[in-house]
């Protein structure tokens, strides 16, 4: 079952302050370019599934038909997902919601244990697509967790090059491992951190905008959620700042641009 509490340990958005809402995108309403991010909870096609709580097709069906729902009520011009089965699904809503236009990314993913992978829907064709299969040693460098060692990558991402209007913009979309509380995952949620940071910050050394978005199951220290939860981990600082080399933050979570009591998502409990 879902219960609803008052945090936000999922989705973010990690943005450079290029003003995207006053370039002119072809297809798209004139000054405009929306983004969002969308926990599709088990988008999958009920056939098959190990983990997926859909007990038939027809259960599946109907799932899709509300995630279908709600995007199309977002009407953004760009939509990550998290939790996709494969291409076939994503092809699926993709002909639910035909009237926008939605260009597929896909990139095969590396959960083997869920099958889960990360998509997208794009009104503008991407350039190029891909994703990182790098890994990052943990405890990572000024972490303060030591309850484990070794590497971890990030089986649940992808990226995106785009230009919208005149500017060049990467988009990386993640899902990261969960229980922000828990060191024994915190401290592999950082590794996993690093290595999309570093993927930023050779974008941003390209010359490209960088927006890093996705379910990144952490806390932010500075932009608190509306419990004021406190991280355990340096998940997000390592995300806002993926070139050390330069002064400050690189890229800025988009939830300070809200008033910190609507800063919330939805908590999952299996019981």
């Amino acid at each position: 079952m879902f219960k609803y509490k008052r945090f936000l340990s999922g989705m973010f958005f990690l943005v450079g302050y290029v003003a995207l809402t006053t370039v002119l995108c072809a297809g798209i309403q004139t000054g405009s370019f929306t983004i969002a991010a969308f926990n599709a909870e088990w988008l999958f096609d009920g056939v098959n599934d190990r983990f997926a709580p859909w007990t038939s097709p027809t259960a599946a069906d109907a799932h899709l038909a509300r995630i279908g729902s709600v995007i199309a009520a977002l009407g953004a011009d760009y939509v990550s997902l998290e939790e996709v089965e494969d291409a076939r699904i994503l092809g699926r809503l993709a002909d639910l919601l035909s009237a926008f236009g939605y260009e597929q990314i896909f990139v095969q993913g590396r959960d083997t244990a869920t099958g889960q992978d990360v998509a997208a829907l794009s009104r503008i064709p991407p350039d190029r697509v891909g994703r990182t299969d790098a890994r990052a040693k943990y405890p990572i460098f000024s972490s303060n967790l030591t309850c484990k060692s070794g590497s971890k990558g990030v089986s649940k991402n992808y990226w995106a090059e785009l230009e919208i209007g005149v500017i060049p913009v990467t988009v990386i979309g993640v899902h990261f491992l969960a229980f922000p509380d828990r060191c024994d995952r915190a401290v592999k949620r950082e590794a996993q951190a690093l290595v999309i940071a570093r993927l930023a910050r050779d974008a941003l050394r390209q010359g490209r905008e960088v927006i890093v978005l996705g379910d990144m199951n952490d806390f932010d220290g500075t932009v608190l959620d509306a419990s004021s939860d406190r991280p355990i981990s340096i998940v997000l600082k390592t995300l806002k700042d993926p070139d050390p080399t330069r002064p400050g933050d690189e890229l800025h979570n988009a939830c300070d641009r809200i008033p910190q009591s609507e800063r919330y998502t939805a908590w999952y409990d299996r019981n």
